[in-house]
């Protein structure tokens, strides 16, 4: 057997999937803060200078679309985090009793 392959692992396809999960939950995380942030800074700026209609609209939309997006990646993160815990222990149990 050469160094590359002892080095390559089968690829368990549920770990794979958990993975790709976990990568555009990363994304959606990012977005759903950033729409946060756009939130805050167009209240503070209108709250600065005058708050607009148009300001007023920016920050209400991107607080409710940062929040429709954000609640179920938290838990989604929750979820992979939880899986990835019980792979590790379930490895470990496993390496203990060989």
């Amino acid at each position: 057997m050469s160094d590359t392959e002892a080095t390559l692992t089968p690829i368990d396809p549920v770990v794979a999937r958990r993975e790709t999960i976990a990568r555009w939950n990363t994304v959606a995380s990012r977005t759903g803060y950033g729409l946060y942030a756009v939130s805050v800074i167009t209240f503070f700026i209108g709250l600065w200078w005058g708050l607009t209609q148009a300001m007023h609209l920016i920050s209400g939309v991107a607080l409710v679309v940062g929040s429709i997006i954000l609640a179920p990646s938290i838990v989604i993160t929750y979820g992979v985090r939880a899986a990835r815990r019980e792979d590790e222990a379930a490895k470990k149990s496993t390496a203990g009793n060989t």
